[in-house]
């Protein structure tokens, strides 16, 4: 299989107008990795391609499950592989577009068979973090235990910081121990959309408003007469706000503050990620014709190594 192009960066920073561009002009097919553009209904909340949209050309994992079915990361790297590979097969070239780093390491890498969470010992990680300079001391003791993963994990990561360690307490083991080599992954080109984040911030904030007017409170309305509100997607940014507006639990103004909060967090955990991805190529995305024009030089150039 050639080499998967991905196209990365936080969100709000024009990730799927790229990929669509780079599949107009390659003659590609794009191949969402974002956990909740797979399930049907959920749009808005998600920033889903529209559907004139993914008619220009092939898009791939998309309303692929509805909000009640058990669906995780592992399932869609097996998807994923299998669509992938069908589309080499036909000369065309993958566009991986979306920003579920976790999908993405599983269709990259395969997830390896390890221990599922404990609530408990995860609460008394997060006491530590709580406390002052609990991440730099969550973080040394991971060093300690786990070298490798404290070189590879940045202490800003708190998911996979915490995680390791969980898994650490549970089973002796280092959760590298427990990883897949290196040389197991999918080749890929790894393109990401860098953003100063004081540009960042207010463009998230103005798209989250944009969301609430074009109708989020309403849709989650409607999911929620089609499926339970214990249902995953449900907890994921926005629909969470907007079903407790729903309920009557917060207001309107209350719910658009919250879910820029939480949207701007989640766009730091991305970048996060990325900063400690390997071969990773930043391209400015402040001009989306000058973004576009690099990422198709780079592509350009991988091709003929």
């Amino acid at each position: 299989m050639r080499p998967l192009l991905v196209v990365a960066g936080p969100t709000g920073s024009g990730k799927s107008d790229l990929a669509l561009r780079l599949a107009q002009t390659i003659g590609g097919e794009i191949v969402n990795y974002d956990s909740v553009q797979i399930y049907r209904g959920f749009d808005i909340g998600s920033a889903k391609p529209s559907r004139e949209q993914r008619a220009l050309v092939p898009h791939h994992l998309f309303d692929i499950a509805g909000a009640d079915d058990a669906f995780n990361a592992a399932d869609y790297g097996h998807v994923a592989r299998e669509v992938c590979a069908d589309i080499d097969r036909r000369g065309k070239r993958v566009i991986l577009a979306g920003g579920t780093f976790f999908y993405l390491r599983a269709l990259l890498s395969g997830l390896p068979e390890m221990p599922g969470r404990d609530e408990g010992v995860r609460a008394r990680i997060r006491n530590i973090a709580r406390k002052p300079r609990g991440a730099q001391r969550l973080h040394a003791w991971l060093s300690k235990i786990d070298p490798r993963s404290g070189r590879k994990i940045v202490p800003a990561d708190r998911h996979r910081v915490e995680r390791a360690l969980e898994v650490w307490i549970t089973t002796g083991r280092p959760i590298s121990s427990w990883e897949r080599s290196e040389a197991e992954e999918i080749p890929s080109v790894k393109i990401a959309l860098a953003i100063d984040r004081s540009r960042l911030g207010p463009a998230l904030d103005a798209r989250v408003e944009q969301m609430y007017r074009d109708g989020l409170i309403e849709e989650t309305r409607v999911l929620l007469e089609r499926y339970p509100a214990a249902a995953r997607p449900f907890g994921t940014i926005g629909y969470k706000e907007a079903a407790a507006v729903i309920r009557g639990e917060m207001s309107e103004r209350d719910a658009i503050a919250e879910t820029q909060r939480r949207t701007r967090a989640y766009a730091k955990r991305q970048m996060t990620w990325l900063r400690s991805e390997r071969n990773v190529h930043w391209i400015p995305a402040e001009n989306r014709d000058e973004a576009f024009a690099a990422a198709l030089r780079l592509v350009e150039v991988k091709s003929e190594e």
